[in-house]
């Protein structure tokens, strides 16, 4: 460790002599990261062909066939289930040698150690991931790869960020950069790998990782490619819109994607819940994910489709070439299969069975569509495309990761309209009937609960306005006369200004915005000593209460771009100013003092 310590010491002295500052320092990391995580990707994938070739492929010689899935006759109703409970099996018992605390598919895991530990994250979520995962994708769990991905680039970045001790921000920055470029890696997508980091794991679109986080991604896409190769996921024929009426087919099947995405997390967590109950039977979380396999293997024989290795049913969507029926059934049961496989301890992420799921949707909706209004309407493989975006979005509740992400994938830039409307629409629903993204869940089932800015509320809640509020402030009554009120702007230390009535209580606040774009018309100018501030206030309240905490307080602020907000009593008393760089800093007291008492 101190060797490493010492090249970073190296570097920065050497930055020092052409003047740079340690952004040149986090660039150079941000870009190790990502090829890491990016030969963390490509190893997991060539892992899960292994399995599969192992458990699929060899075996079926033996049978006179490539591949079990086309077993007949007794065979395949035999054999075939066998495989993905024997992939559970070996599963179960790993998690237990390995790493029997770590659950799930990792990004949550990685979102906590984001929002509560400073990106801090253990080497065995990474190692957990690429083993596990491996192992129940490639014998046909209904898991995605792209989960543990993220999970393994993050746990790249939080390593490189410990191993050079960078600070709590770079080191989560890091982590950031590392779940883009894994993520990027999955899908040859770069853009929508950086739009998710910041949307889902860093939990902001800051512009100080932004630059890091898209080097990272860009490397680890450039280092994927030159490997694996350049070619997008997903291939679909031209898409265009036929009628503009078609529009109005897209807002509806937002809507109803938004609906299948809470649906998926709803029934993922149920069954997992399931598996947890007391008084399931099977005790041992060694034979529960065995068994959640042996099911699924049930369900593949009859739609090989679910197993997780394949993308071919979504290929086969985005071409039409599926019937009715096929599709209805695969959108029912990739839900249940990928929550028997996770739910039961399997391994594996939930993105890519959201595509699955959104591709069947939309193929399903397109070919009713079709029957419907054939004149106007597109094959049902452009619905497919959309439906893959707004289910993604709906289920892990970023909007424009998940249209980016898509779109990066098919390579298809006049699908953008109508994703993005699709993609918002099934996000407000997701939103709407659902506290938190497939993510989140899990983590407020633990106890963590999380703002939609990645910090613990529970923590927030514990502190009052009152504790951190400034009671000393600068206000003007609604008398004021602008003149006066300008020669008031030194001794304030905000960039508001509360406005009272006659009897102390709120009457609006005027910002310097406000003020700046009053002066700013010269007839107002000429009038500063006869205009009061009541001619210009902002009647809006933005406020908050002292008994309030701060939870709903830095929501309100961060929500409204406010640095700074009046903080009243019960009738609109106004008593003091509170600040968000206050706020933030009794956060991280309290914050670090619960991680010192636990």
């Amino acid at each position: 460790m101190e060797y490493f310590f010492k090249i970073k010491e190296k570097l920065l002295e050497w930055f020092s002599k052409f003047e740079f500052s340690q952004e040149p320092l986090h660039l150079v990391l941000a870009v190790i990261t990502g090829i890491f995580a990016a030969f963390g990707a490509i190893l997991f994938y060539k892992m899960i062909v292994v399995v599969e070739e192992l458990l699929f492929h060899a075996p079926a010689g033996l049978f006179g066939v490539s591949n079990l899935v086309n077993l007949q006759g007794w065979q395949r109703y035999v054999i075939i289930p066998i495989v993905p409970a024997l992939g559970g099996l070996i599963v179960g018992w790993i998690s237990i040698k390995l790493a029997a605390d770590v659950k799930g598919e990792g990004v949550p895991m990685v979102i906590e150690g984001v929002a509560k530990k400073g990106g801090i994250l253990s080497p065995f979520v990474g190692i957990k991931q690429l083993i596990t995962s491996a192992i129940s994708i490639g014998s046909g769990g209904a898991g995605g790869r792209e989960g543990p991905s993220i999970a393994i680039g993050g746990t790249a970045g939080s390593i490189v960020g410990q191993v050079f001790r960078l600070n709590e921000e770079q080191t989560k920055s890091l982590v950031g950069c590392g779940a883009a470029a894994g993520l990027a890696a999955v899908f040859n997508a770069p853009i929508g790998g950086a739009l998710f980091a910041m949307e889902v794991v860093i939990g902001s679109l800051n512009m100080q990782s932004f630059s890091p986080i898209i080097i990272s991604s860009v490397f680890g896409t450039f280092l994927t490619r030159s490997i694996l190769g350049d070619k997008p996921i997903f291939v679909i024929p031209t898409f265009s819109l036929r009628s503009s009426w078609e529009l109005l087919f897209y807002i509806l099947l937002g809507i109803l994607a938004g609906f299948i995405g809470v649906f998926f997390v709803k029934l993922f967590y149920a069954t997992e819940h399931f598996f947890d109950h007391e008084k399931f039977p099977v005790k041992s979380r060694v034979w529960k994910p065995a068994l959640g396999g042996l099911i699924v293997g049930i369900i593949g024989i009859y739609l090989p489709g679910v197993f997780g290795y394949t993308y071919q049913a979504v290929n086969a969507s985005l071409y039409s070439r599926d019937s009715l029926l096929l599709l209805a059934a695969m959108l029912l049961f990739k839900p249940i299969a990928t929550s028997l496989t996770l739910g039961s301890g399997g391994a594996g992420g939930t993105l890519a069975p959201s595509l699955f799921i959104g591709a069947m949707a939309g193929g399903v909706f397109g070919s009713i569509v079709n029957f419907i209004a054939p004149q106007i309407a597109a094959p049902p493989g452009a619905y497919a495309l959309i439906g893959m975006a707004a289910v993604t979005s709906a289920v892990v509740q970023a909007p424009l990761a998940s249209a980016i992400l898509v779109f990066e994938m098919t390579d298809k830039y006049q699908a953008i309209l109508p994703i993005l409307i699709a993609v918002v629409l099934a996000t407000y629903v997701s939103r709407k009937y659902m506290a938190g993204s497939i993510y989140t869940v899990r983590l407020k089932l633990k106890g963590e609960i999380l703002d939609v800015y990645g910090r613990d509320v529970n923590i927030l809640r514990t502190i009052k306005v009152s504790d951190v509020m400034k009671p000393q402030l600068v206000a003007a009554s609604e008398s004021t006369r602008l003149a006066d009120l300008i020669e008031m702007i030194p001794e304030s230390s905000s960039t508001v200004f509360p406005v009272i009535k006659h009897d102390g209580t709120l009457s609006g606040t005027i910002s310097y915005g406000d003020i700046r774009q009053a002066i700013s018309d010269e007839a107002v100018k000429d009038l500063l000593n006869i205009l009061v501030v009541k001619d210009i206030l902002n009647p809006t309240r933005f406020n908050v209460l002292e008994s309030q905490d701060l939870s709903s307080a830095m929501k309100l602020m961060l929500d409204a771009g406010m640095p700074s907000v009046p903080v009243v009593r019960e009738g609109y008393q106004l008593t003091g100013m509170l600040y968000l760089n206050d706020a933030m800093q009794a956060y991280e007291k309290k914050l670090l003092l619960s991680q010192i008492e636990t």
